[in-house]
């Protein structure tokens, strides 16, 4: 019974990773909008294509995907190899979620602390599946490295 319940949490994991790293490469971390007097209103986004928040967008980006794959690539390893990774292993796919939701977190106040003198500003999905997939690695990590006994 307990075994399935890890297993359980390490696809929940993968999910969590997977989902983080897909949105971030396809939907936008953030936008924001200005009132134009000429053209109406000037836009900006913040996504792998950026050309307004070059290059940070793609680094800060870049960062997070290693994050969520490493986490991934750790998960992948557990499910495939079962309990011949060692806990080492685990613990750093653990520190690496953890690392892509506080890292999702930072960027997101710096992208705000950048945007703030703008009319309209917004987090886009990949803010989002970033921040919510990391949580779920995180969370269903930490819980595989619990102990039948704790």
């Amino acid at each position: 019974m307990f075994a399935d319940t890890k297993r359980s949490m390490l696809i929940l994991a993968l999910i969590g990773n997977l989902a983080g790293a897909f949105l971030l490469v396809t939907e936008d971390f953030g936008a924001w909008q200005d009132r134009d007097p000429f053209y109406g209103v000037s836009e900006g986004y913040v996504w792998w294509g950026s050309e307004k928040a070059s290059p940070w967008a793609q680094l800060f980006i870049l960062s997070l995907l290693v994050c969520h794959g490493f986490s991934a690539y750790v998960t992948v390893q557990r499910l495939g190899k079962g309990n011949t990774v060692a806990s080492g292993m685990i613990q750093r796919g653990y520190q690496s979620s953890l690392a892509a939701t506080a890292l999702t977190l930072v960027f997101g106040v710096l992208f705000v602390v950048m945007v703030l003198d703008s009319d309209w500003w917004w987090f886009g999905g990949g803010f989002y599946g970033s921040l919510v997939g990391g949580i779920v690695a995180s969370y269903a990590l930490r819980v595989n490295q619990i102990k039948p006994n704790e």
